[in-house]
């Protein structure tokens, strides 16, 4: 696999489709939403954890914190949840554009409906085995990920049932474990400057927060078309494992 080549390929795949950046975009907007409701609800529900506030009803006072805090749990599970669908929709466009085929969001839609199933049983399983390992002092959580990355490609691009495509998944980053770690490697490199960014826009009253979603959505949607195009050029049937060209 031509590292190089790939990159390159998913960068002229992303710059001439552009649709491909609307379902992330639309994601990011969805889950602002969620947060800004669930966080309205939860703040006067924290409000009633203050000194005096336990001291004069600690039962009270413990409750309104409890279900703030699974106000805050319920907008990240819906938050990732809706994510993971729209990592779904891109992979299908993504899986198009590399193809050299017409990306619209209809056919994006279209090949999301028919495969929403397992994916979404796919994404309920890859969310609840990284969670549980990043509970497990966040080393077996990275290592569940990284195994499990290319899950809702398999399901999305070769119409697996969910178990199936995370076996997949495992035995494709097995196979071409050198490939698939330079390939993480270049997902974290490319995040680097992209938090450094975000770190930046921060500080810019109202416009930041605007900028600072449209750069996660280019960086998320550009990553999905990256996975796609390293899935394509990894060695998914045989024993073998490609040479990694830089």
């Amino acid at each position: 696999m031509n590292l190089i080549h790939v990159f390159k390929e998913s960068i002229f795949a992303a710059k001439g489709n552009p649709l491909i950046f609307i379902p992330m975009l639309a994601s990011v907007v969805f889950s602002a939403l969620v947060g800004l409701v669930f966080t309205g609800s939860a703040m006067p529900m924290m409000g009633r954890f203050t000194g005096e506030q336990f001291a004069a009803s600690p039962e009270q006072a413990l409750a309104g914190a409890g279900a703030a805090l699974g106000a805050f749990m319920i907008a990240s599970m819906i938050s990732s949840f809706v994510s993971f669908l729209a990592h779904g929709m891109t992979v299908g466009m993504a899986d198009r554009a590399l193809k050299g085929q017409a990306v619209t969001l209809q056919a994006g839609w279209e090949r999301l409906v028919t495969r929403i199933v397992p994916l979404v049983i796919a994404t309920v399983v890859v969310i609840a085995v990284v969670t549980m390992g990043m509970i497990l002092l966040i080393l077996p959580g990275l290592v569940a990920a990284f195994f499990l990355m290319f899950t809702l490609i398999a399901v999305m691009l070769e119409d697996l049932p969910a178990g199936k495509a995370i076996g997949r998944s495992v035995q494709t980053v097995k196979k071409n474990l050198g490939a698939a770690f330079i390939s993480l490697l270049v997902i974290l490199g490319l995040s680097v400057p992209v938090m450094i960014l975000n770190f930046a826009l921060v500080f810019i009253p109202l416009l930041g927060v605007i900028l600072s979603s449209i750069l996660f959505t280019i960086y998320a949607a550009f990553i999905t078309v990256f996975l796609v195009c390293v899935y394509h050029n990894l060695d998914v049937q045989t024993d073998t494992s490609p040479e990694v060209e830089i």
